[in-house]
């Protein structure tokens, strides 16, 4: 399948994702004041380059080569002459990558092009993220990082797959309304599920690495979980700085702890949002999320008192959980055994032969609608004997117009027959009287004989 254009929000999509890459890099110098220039700068290279790509893509011509060299020129030039003096290496050569990767989007017409440069923002991401001055406040650019680079990838398969559709025919093309809905809930569902499993999986803790090799940190009575949450602290300190958390309702200036992960405090938040040349968006963001966190802080406490609770429940009544968790399992397997042997045809043989002495011979039938129902299932045994089952996603009717196809007279009369009498005792509006299924075992005991 030859390579389709490309959306324009698909450009869209991918500036995003780089400038917010090349953020996460400037971000590590902020307390020099060069952020805001750094930043002007990428979006000038990134969003130029980008717009090269995307007329080519539309109409290809020759100044697009042109381009990429002199981007690619610029790039070594830069790196020469002001990345190696003000960064050294690796950034010098973290930032020539980002050059190499715009003198490629000048050329940057098909899918895997455009997943080549996603691939090159990954990598300035993890690099940043890597980095000794990295901190929680690079949350603010690396989770619309997240955010642009999934949107991306959905809306790249999405589109290729309606050019797919289209160009074999099986389809009409779908809007571009329809697919940024599709594409806008498709990211939503991928991002909120993976943020799910990153908080029910338990992430790395540093102490106990350190423990592992060599370093003598004491551990907690209780193990690594407890020192995780006293912050590292053990016996009577931890335990009298989770007390006083607790009083005061807001920690201090202590955060959050969760096994292996640290949230920031109230007080630590306002500090991060004092540091020198920080961007007055973000500082007033921080502001407000260290606000919201006071007000929080209390049900999140309680939320951590009752899982404390619920973690010393499991270790009280671990065996029990074990027993009933294997009599579950038992249970489903013995259920799906039943459900094995109805589709079994010795097991259909015998239900058959029980429902004739029982049902025919002996009239043990209930009353009312449950024994037309009676009535109505042995039927259905006898025909699924006959290799005519009944699918479970077919009514009465389209069972019946199955048996009317076994071109037997008798057989279609009797079927018929029962069928409308059940049809009359489950859906009418009476309930079936004994004359009523007095007359259905009668037709069943007749094509009972008819079948053997």
């Amino acid at each position: 399948m030859s390579e389709t254009k490309l959306a324009g929000s698909l450009y869209a999509g991918l500036f995003a994702a780089q400038l917010l890459a090349l953020a996460c890099n400037a971000y590590l110098d902020i307390g020099y004041g060069s952020f805001g220039r750094e930043m002007l700068f990428w979006t000038v290279v990134c969003g130029g380059t980008l717009a090269v790509g995307w007329r080519q893509a539309r109409k290809a011509g020759g100044w697009g080569g042109i381009a990429q060299k002199f981007v690619l020129f610029f790039g070594l030039v830069l790196f020469v002459f002001a990345f190696l003096p003000l960064w050294g290496m690796p950034r010098a050569g973290l930032y020539l990558l980002a050059m190499l990767q715009a003198a490629y989007n000048c050329a940057t017409a098909s899918r895997r092009q455009l997943h080549l440069g996603l691939l090159t923002s990954l990598a300035l991401v993890l690099f940043a993220a890597s980095h000794y001055r990295a901190d929680w406040t690079m949350l603010f650019y690396i989770l619309p990082y997240l955010m642009a680079a999934v949107f991306t990838l959905v809306a790249s398969q999405i589109g290729q797959r309606s050019d797919d559709l289209r160009l074999t025919g099986l389809a009409r093309t779908s809007s571009s309304q329809g697919q940024g809905a599709a594409s806008l809930a498709a990211t939503l569902s991928i991002l909120l599920l993976g943020g799910g499993l990153y908080l029910l999986t338990p992430q790395v803790s540093w102490p106990y690495l350190e423990s592992r090799f060599g370093q003598d940190i004491p551990q907690a009575p209780g193990g690594e979980l407890e020192q995780a949450e006293s912050g590292g602290q053990t016996g009577s300190a931890a335990t009298k700085s989770q007390g006083g958390a607790a009083e005061n309702g807001t920690g201090g200036g202590q955060g959050l702890q969760w096994p292996g992960m640290h949230w920031p405090g109230p007080q630590e938040m306002r500090a991060a949002a004092q540091r020198p040349h920080m961007p007055h968006w973000q500082k007033s963001a921080i502001e407000q999320l260290a606000g919201f966190s006071e007000t929080l802080q209390p049900a999140v406490l309680l939320v951590f008192d009752w899982w404390r609770w619920l973690r010393q429940w499991l270790r009280e009544h671990w065996l029990d959980l074990m027993f009933a968790l294997l009599g579950l399992i038992l249970l489903a397997v013995i259920l799906a055994f039943r459900n094995l042997l109805r589709e079994t045809p010795w097991a259909i043989w015998l239900a058959s032969r029980w429902d004739y002495w029982y049902l025919g011979r002996c009239g043990r039938h209930a009353g009312g609608e449950s024994g037309a129902c009676q009535y109505y299932r042995a039927m259905e045994r006898l025909f699924a004997l006959g290799e005519l089952p009944r699918s479970r996603f077919s009514n009465t009717r389209e069972y019946l117009a199955q048996i009317n196809r076994l071109q037997r007279r008798q057989v279609q009369r009797h079927a018929q027959e029962l069928t409308h009498l059940f049809e009359a005792a489950r859906y009418g509006a009476g309930a079936a009287d004994p004359a009523h299924l007095q007359r259905m075992r009668r037709i069943y005991l007749e094509m009972y004989r008819e079948s053997i």
